[in-house]
Parts: C-alpha cells; structure tokens; sequence
C-alpha cells in the first residue's frame, strides 16, 4: 500500500476550488451540494490512502491534460486538511479550556493561526509559480504506472 501525497494534494486541490464556488452561492441547493461533496471528498481520500482503487483515473486524466494546472491545485491542496486538523484541535483545547475562558483561548488562538493561513496559502501559491515557470520540473502530481491505454 503506497500513500501518494502528491496525488491526495491535487484531489484537496480540485475540492478545495469546487468547495469556494459553492460558498459563493447562499441557497440550500449550494449547502446540500456542498455537503455532499464534502462526504465525497472524504471517501475519495479514504480510497484513495487505503489503495482500495486501483488507480485514480480523473486525478491522472486532469494532470495530463493540464500539468500547469495541477501543480497550482496541489499547491493549495493542504487547506482540506489543515481545516480538519484545527477543527480537531479545538474542539481538544475546548474540551481542556472550560467555562467562560474557552472563548478567550479560541479567540487568542484564531486570529494568529488565520493570519499563518493566510501566508501559507499566498507562500503556496507563490511557490506553485516558481515551479511551474522558472524551476520547469517534472510536473507530474502522480505517482503511480498507469496504462496509458486506458
């Protein structure tokens, strides 16, 4: 079983563009579209990590027709996991934290991990420029042999 991050990246990178257009949209449809995307994502990455497809064809599809593309995908496919990982370290600090200093120590925490994220995610994208325009490395988001017959 081979965990390919770089593949996990692009999908958190294509949910993370589907999920932003949707949050422009304030109607039910968009919500109940969001959600259920949101459940997809995650049985997707679950597959996907535990290797019980074969092989991801659309992830390879899209990075072979636009490599330029993928790598700006992946270049903020952290933000799917990284929303995850906060959300489960607060609720662990909020249980810790209780009372009336619970939304002391959200508000302390939030505003200077909002302020990283924002930093990372232009880093990111900055160095997704780099990349794909000065370093012109194999641009490649795949690591696994797929046929290329299929």
């Amino acid at each position: 079983m081979k965990i390919c991050k770089n593949e996990l990246l692009l999908l958190g990178g294509m949910y993370q563009v589907v999920a932003i257009m949707l949050s422009l949209f304030n109607t039910e449809v968009a919500y109940i579209t969001s959600g259920v995307l949101y459940i997809l994502f995650w049985i997707a990455v679950f597959s996907l990590s535990m290797a019980f497809v074969s092989s991801w064809g659309f992830v390879y599809k899209i990075n072979n027709m636009m490599p330029r593309l993928s790598v700006f995908l992946a270049s903020i496919g952290w933000i799917p996991y990284f929303t995850i990982f906060y959300a489960l370290l607060s609720v662990v600090v909020d249980y810790i934290v209780t009372g009336s200093d619970s939304v002391t120590v959200f508000l302390n925490n939030y505003m200077p991990v909002y302020q990283v994220y924002q930093a990372a995610v232009i880093l990111s994208l900055l160095y997704a420029s780099y990349k794909v325009f000065y370093k012109k490395e194999d641009l490649v988001m795949s690591c696994y042999n797929y046929n290329q017959n299929v």
